[in-house]
């Protein structure tokens, strides 16, 4: 794909996001050839446009679009767009989501899940990463969270959460990242609701694990690929 198509596509995905950011909040990135496409500093999510795409190496060296600065959050797409099978991520904000991740009901909401298209495209539970700056120290607990879930449950997380600050989704194609997006702030909706009902009636283990095994719930995850 020509790097202008891949432009676009980026554009694409910043747009049906940008739903959950607020002024320049947010940013997206789209693994090319050379190395990675992002949002350039200070553009919205909302309007973005050709001129407001910067691409870098992996090195994190800047190769267009001179006059503009890359994302500061640039380090962490870099390390999330190293892994294989992930071309896209996205960044943002959402509403509901914050309120979890900025409450002491963080860990509950990402280690349990509560039915079963949660369970299809957020996976069965959460990469939950700690506060840390944004830039280079939320890059380093990023990288050592996501490496650590990956040896501990064997996959690559569907759904990062960031502790009083938002979240990532990831994917192959844009559909990935925005499905996730869309299904977490679902959930959050759901979890406060039923919270403020007086109690979560999460998914047992058993069902989680059949839910995520099942070959037409795989099916239905494959054509978002």
């Amino acid at each position: 794909m020509k790097t202008i198509d891949k432009i676009y596509m980026l554009i694409s995905l910043s747009k049906q996001v940008s739903k959950y950011c607020i002024g320049m909040e947010g940013n997206v990135s789209e693994k090319t050839e050379r190395g990675l496409l992002i949002k350039a500093s200070g553009a919205r999510l909302s309007e973005l446009s050709y001129n407001d795409v910067v691409e870098f190496d992996m090195n994190g060296n800047q190769l267009s679009n001179l006059s503009k600065r890359g994302s500061m959050e640039l380090s962490f797409h870099t390390f999330l767009l190293g892994f294989e099978g992930i071309n896209y991520v996205s960044h943002t904000h959402p509403t509901n989501t914050l309120k979890i991740l900025c409450s002491e009901l963080c860990e509950l909401f990402a280690f349990n899940r509560m039915f079963p298209d949660q369970v299809v495209f957020n996976g069965k539970k959460s990469c939950l990463v700690p506060y840390a700056k944004p830039g280079q120290e939320l890059t380093k607990v990023i990288s050592e969270c996501v490496n650590s879930f990956i040896e501990n449950e064997g996959y690559f997380p569907k759904l990062i959460l960031l502790k009083k600050h938002g979240i990532i989704t990831c994917g192959g194609t844009i559909d990935e990242c925005v499905m996730s997006t869309d299904m977490c702030e679902k959930s959050a909706e759901i979890f406060i609701g039923s919270y403020g009902l007086g109690h979560i009636c999460f998914l047992s283990a058993i069902e989680t694990n059949d839910l995520n095994i099942d070959k037409n719930e795989k099916y239905r995850q494959d054509l978002l690929k």
